[in-house]
């Protein structure tokens, strides 16, 4: 098990991130929510864009495609933000499009030999659904990897 999800079968929200399909435990996602005008701050990694107003919440929101590919957030019509819930904080991903939940069985998801290094502790395996390949992301230990969420914390709270 990493961070807070366990390997075993569940429901996963499906996200694209350019022509590449993950998936969330859906037990980390609060909502899924139209883009909406952000605010940056000074002083943030490239990946974070600012923060937002979610339901009277201000969010710090992410750029999973910059954070996960290094390439620059590309707007589309179907872009979303999903707010999931880290121990600590809820937090906005953009991405391109929220496309489904899927029933992932355990017996679907293979290991790969990247999970092993630290570089992609966020990485919990790769699940074969018929004609669709799906990369399952344990989306705190990605934000924990690629952003340092205490500054987020920090900033939310000083909102």
């Amino acid at each position: 098990m990493k961070g807070q999800v366990k390997l075993e079968d569940f429901q996963a929200l499906i996200f694209k991130v350019g022509e590449e399909e993950y998936g969330i435990h859906i037990k980390q996602v609060v909502s899924i929510e139209r883009m909406q005008t952000i605010t940056p701050y000074p002083n943030r990694p490239p990946h974070v864009l600012g923060v937002t107003t979610i339901r009277e919440v201000v969010t710090p929101i992410v750029d999973v495609r910059t954070a996960l590919t290094g390439e620059s957030l590309k707007p589309t019509d179907n872009m979303r933000i999903i707010v999931v819930q880290t121990s600590d904080n809820a937090i906005g991903l953009v991405v391109d499009a929220a496309t489904d939940v899927l029933d992932i069985s355990q017996d679907t998801i293979q290991q790969s030999n990247l999970i092993e290094e630290k570089d992609v502790a966020y990485l919990l395996g790769i699940s074969k659904q018929s004609d669709r390949l799906l990369i399952l992301l344990d989306i705190e230990e990605l934000l924990k990897d690629t952003t340092n969420l205490d500054e987020l914390k920090e900033i939310k709270n000083e909102l």
